[in-house]
């Protein structure tokens, strides 16, 4: 669990929601994330066997090389787990972009050298990796872009490939949130009938300097909650125009409470979250909601 010290706010701000230099090759959990969904997707695709197709019908396993090239504008992400991923293999890559690039249609973003049905194998499981990753990149690149640079966008809980959707908002200048369960204490609104004293365990909280959010779903909670000291409170479901008020008067009162405006937050309306003065804006859609950005493979 993190234990929050002196900082000042925005230092919590990079230390619990931005967490990008964890989501590395070196983190066990996070390579457990890559792993997964490169060399186990792979096997369970070739189910104990082999690739069908290459085996069956190819004559000749000649070395070729292929393009992997974009076919929409994005930003490119997941270059880091392809390369894990194709180490296992007798193929030679060449990147011509970096993870976090802006690319755009007909770029070449790295070609591969080596037999034609290992290439032909792997294909599949690296290009929806590349796509999904990508797409999660570019979508959050284009929120970012829309607020003040003073705002941090995150992503949620909402993931279906875990850690690689948190790294794949970072590289669209995003932050991380929560990586997990373990990360910090978030209070939410099914927390909250069960804990028997609020005051008496936030003042323990406190005591043992344990970072903690609080959810809050009306601006009387969110009045009642800052008089706690909590680390952060994330206003749920409220509009802009409910929030703006609200963080004005918690600046003045309590100007070290990290705020987060959280639930329903879309293309429309992301650019007047922005500007109501929270610190950290949180979207689900960021990972739950996206289009795989069109990536292909082409044998030269």
């Amino acid at each position: 669990m993190h234990i929050r010290n002196d900082m000042n706010k925005q230092q919590h701000i990079e230390q619990f929601y931005n967490q990008q230099e964890k989501l590395t090759l070196e983190n066990t959990s996070y390579k457990t994330y890559a792993d997964y969904y490169t060399h186990e997707t792979l096997r369970l695709d070739l189910a104990g066997g082999d690739d069908l197709t290459t085996t069956a019908v190819l004559d000749a396993n000649p070395t070729v090389s292929a393009n992997v090239i974009a076919k929409q504008d994005g930003v490119i992400a997941g270059l880091q787990e392809v390369a894990y991923f194709l180490h296992s293999f007798p193929i030679q890559i060449e990147f011509l972009k970096k993870d976090g690039d802006t690319i755009l249609n007909k770029d070449i973003v790295l070609t591969l050298n080596g037999p034609v049905q290992d290439i032909l194998k792997v294909e599949r499981t690296m290009l929806n990796l590349l796509q999904r990753m990508s797409s999660i990149a570019t979508h959050t690149k284009k929120y970012v872009d829309q607020i003040p640079k003073n705002v941090l966008l995150c992503p949620t809980r909402k993931t279906q490939w875990g850690l690689l959707d948190k790294r794949a908002v970072t590289l669209g200048d995003g932050g991380t949130h929560r990586l997990g369960l373990y990360d910090f204490v978030l209070i939410k609104d099914n927390h909250l009938p069960y804990i028997t004293d609020l005051e008496a365990k936030a003042k323990e909280l406190n005591e043992k300097k344990i970072f903690w959010e609080i959810e809050a779903d009306t601006a009387d909670q969110v009045r009642e909650f800052a008089t706690l000291q909590p680390s952060a409170i994330m206003f749920d479901n409220f509009s802009p125009e409910d929030i703006l008020p609200l963080v004005k008067e918690l600046h003045e009162t309590y100007p070290t409470i990290i705020l987060e405006a959280s639930g329903g937050i879309n293309n429309q309306t992301i650019e007047a979250y922005g500007k109501t003065g929270v610190d950290i804006i949180s979207m689900g859609s960021l990972t739950h909601s996206v289009t795989s950005l069109d990536i292909g493979l082409d044998i030269v």
